[in-house]
């Protein structure tokens, strides 16, 4: 993917206005996106959604660190394997829990070198193992395939079989449609064979049977779309009939559940916002501890674009050490 060049649309377009409220990264951001062919992932095949994934990491997140030891393991659950990118940070805890990552993409796109880089930042700065998961894909495997893999991997790392060996307990972590997954996985705890410690979500995607006011006022030129999450959610639970299910809406399940601490992160310029504000109320409500930073003037995809908008950067170390101090 070539980059395109600072305010200057193609011919017959006209770039998106840019609102003062957002932070001067990310406004820097958008124009130069405004700037080059107003693509969104709806307008692709699922091969190149998949490729323009990769590229714009390639571009626009930061530098691994590679102080961070990792290793790729694999197991079979069912008659398929789930591969993982185990992480070992330099000084790690070896007593802390381990954190399992769940990508996001919307079900559809990324994967585990799209998320290396973040992985590892992660890892770093807990100071704890990271499991990264290469979970199933939609459309060729829709829902509760993600849930069911992401699942069989938190009770392996559970089970004392991986590369970590006995783990004491987890993080669920994720982030957009892996922070959904994460949600829903904590809200049935009771299917995992050892304690989930705490939950630690950035903008996560918590109920795809409706949409929030936040669908409108962001519907387009904040990087996500409006139609883009239609397109995904349509991808990974066509069936209509399942989106209320708390395993892809974990939103609409939180009165019932039996929720570990969360530390959420929700951006102030996103189409997910909403669901992300109610489910830190509906939190709230249950008594469920609960660490809720709003990031004002920052868009969705924040974790993967930090040598874009590096002004994110210290919000998403935020989120972290509310994370860690919610295991104290």
């Amino acid at each position: 993917m070539s980059r395109p060049k600072r305010g200057r649309p193609l011919p017959g377009r006209k770039a998106i206005p840019v609102p003062d409220s957002l932070a001067p990264d990310v406004a820097s951001f958008l124009g130069l996106l405004s700037a080059g062919p107003q693509l969104s992932f709806r307008d692709m095949a699922v091969a190149e959604a998949r490729e323009a994934v990769r590229q714009m990491g390639a571009i626009f997140d930061a530098p691994a660190d590679m102080s961070v030891a990792t290793l790729d393991a694999a197991f079979h659950s069912g008659t398929h394997p789930i591969g993982l990118r185990c992480y070992t940070p330099p000084n790690h805890d070896p007593n802390g829990p381990v954190i399992l990552f769940l990508h996001g993409g919307g079900w559809v796109v990324g994967g585990l070198d799209e998320y290396d880089s973040f992985c590892r930042f992660i890892s770093q700065h807990s100071g704890l193992r990271v499991a990264s998961v290469d979970y199933r894909l939609a459309p060729e495997t829709p829902f509760p395939g993600a849930y069911k893999d992401s699942l069989a991997a938190a009770n392996w790392l559970l089970s004392g079989e991986s590369p970590f060996g006995l783990v004491d307990g987890l993080v669920l972590a994720g982030d957009s449609a892996g922070g959904g997954i994460a949600a829903a996985l904590g809200g049935h705890a009771d299917e995992l064979r050892q304690d989930v410690r705490a939950l630690m979500l950035f903008y996560p995607v918590l109920d795809v049977s409706r949409q929030a006011q936040s669908y409108a006022e962001f519907a387009q030129g904040f990087l996500l779309q409006a139609a883009d999450m239609a397109w995904f959610i349509d991808s990974y639970v066509p069936d209509q009939g399942c989106r209320t299910d708390p395993r892809c809406s974990p939103l609409l399940a939180v009165a019932a559940a039996s929720l570990p601490p969360v530390a959420m992160l929700t951006c102030g310029h996103d189409v997910l916002r909403d669901e992300g504000r109610a489910y830190a109320d509906a939190c709230r409500a249950r008594g469920v501890p609960l660490r809720h930073v709003e990031a004002p003037g920052h868009i969705h995809g924040l974790v993967t674009l930090r040598q874009a908008i590096p002004s994110g950067v210290p919000l998403i170390r935020q989120l972290i050490s509310e994370m860690k101090d919610l295991l104290k």
